[in-house]
């Protein structure tokens, strides 16, 4: 009887962290190569409108040719089993902007990357339409979504 009520209980939660995650990143291969265009999408999976930041002035290489590649993500690489943050893209006076994404709807954002190894996308969000919110000093009350993991070579 107790391990029924302990398996209701953990199917409970489980549905009920599934039904939180209202926004998904898609990245459409598990393997690319350096400087490869990589489209990722983000979805809005809910029912409400959700806010996003994204960076307007991230660039990627192409060759010798840079690129516009706007993006809310930042990218992560694993070493040594640890997830760390690649310092990619421009930092000081950046051009970030709130970005809404009406229920059911989904935006591409493809970038490259100059780096290899095991990459992850990790994006905040927020919860309801929040055009006006300041992406330089945003709210405590984000949400975080994870990509899966992807090799570049």
């Amino acid at each position: 009887m107790t391990r029924l009520i302990l398996t209701s209980l953990g199917l409970s939660l489980i549905l009920a962290t599934a039904a939180i995650a209202q926004v998904k990143i898609t990245i459409p291969a598990q393997h690319y190569r350096m400087q490869e265009l990589i489209h990722a999408k983000v979805e809005n999976t809910g029912n409400r409108p959700v806010t996003l930041c994204v960076e307007f002035g991230q660039t990627s290489s192409k060759g010798g040719e840079i690129e516009s590649t706007p993006s809310p993500f930042w990218v992560q690489r694993n070493s040594n089993g640890k997830w760390g943050t690649l310092l990619i893209g421009p930092d000081v006076g950046s051009i970030r902007a709130a970005v809404v994404l009406k229920a059911g709807e989904s935006k591409a954002f493809p970038f490259r990357l100059n780096d290899s190894g095991k990459m992850r996308l990790r994006l905040s969000y927020w919860s309801g339409s929040t055009t006006n919110l300041d992406c330089h000093a945003p709210t405590k009350s984000l949400k975080l979504v994870t990509s899966a993991a992807f090799t570049i070579e």
